[in-house]
């Protein structure tokens, strides 16, 4: 177990499991995407050992299509967590939010149901603690999927690169957000515009994360998670030794 304090540990984490995962069909067809399983294993069952290697034991999970199949997942799987299911239907993230303020009324994590990471949750907090903004939001790398080649001003190929790490960042999720953001929340309908008030305000600060980043967007993902999840599964199984 990680070096979390008894406050964060307190901490509320809102999990976002309402989407209907239209590009994993046919497999969508049936459940919902976080119970898409890797190795035999659902994707939220991954996520929730994740945060629960770090000491978190409270969860908001926000729902909406095919919501009774993760009903039926809690009533029979992490029994020893505390869990509030708040079904929005067919939303908006910031509905999702604004929908589960009632569990929310300290500062919380918020998490995708579809995307795993080996984020060190003890140094994004301490991130956050470090400056004064309301969110903080983990970063990945951007690896385009294309070659990258540059050329001199004759057109000749200077040099050529497959698909290379840019120095830009993409959102993974695994945000951090002080309680103050729900009077912010209530002003909008939707998620973007919502994070570019915060933007505006100076608000929005991102954690860079360089470790496991595994996506359950697609087939062609989920085939290329059964082969990363291993690095994940290692990573979980030391934090609990620890």
């Amino acid at each position: 177990m990680q070096g979390i304090n008894e406050k964060q540990k307190d901490m509320k984490v809102l999990i976002l499991c309402g989407g209907k995962g239209e590009r994993l069909k046919p497999l969508t067809e049936s459940l919902p995407k976080p119970l898409v399983r890797i190795k035999g294993r659902p994707i939220l069952s991954y996520l929730l050992s994740h945060f629960e290697s770090y000491g978190f034991h409270k969860f908001v999970v926000a729902v909406g299509y095919k919501s009774e199949a993760i009903v039926r997942y809690f009533r029979q799987n992490h029994r020893n967590l505390q869990v509030e299911i708040v079904d929005s239907g067919e939303a908006d993230i910031i509905k999702r939010i604004r929908d589960s303020a009632e569990y929310l009324k300290e500062d919380f994590i918020m998490g995708y149901g579809d995307t795993l990471a080996d984020v060190d949750l003890d140094r994004l907090i301490r991130f956050h603690q470090s400056h004064e903004g309301d969110v903080s939001i983990t970063c990945y790398p951007l690896r385009t999927q294309f070659g990258v080649v540059e050329m001199d001003g004759s057109g000749r190929e200077a040099s050529f690169l497959e698909k290379p790490v840019l120095d830009k960042w993409i959102n993974i999720g695994y945000y951090y957000f002080d309680k103050r953001i729900m009077a912010l929340a209530n002003r909008h309908n939707k998620f973007l515009d919502f994070l570019y008030e915060i933007i505006e305000e100076g608000g929005l600060y991102g954690y860079k994360h360089k470790g496991v980043h595994i996506t359950v967007n697609t087939i062609k993902e989920l085939q290329d998670a059964e082969t990363n999840i291993t690095q994940l599964e290692e990573k979980i199984g030391s934090l609990k030794n620890v």
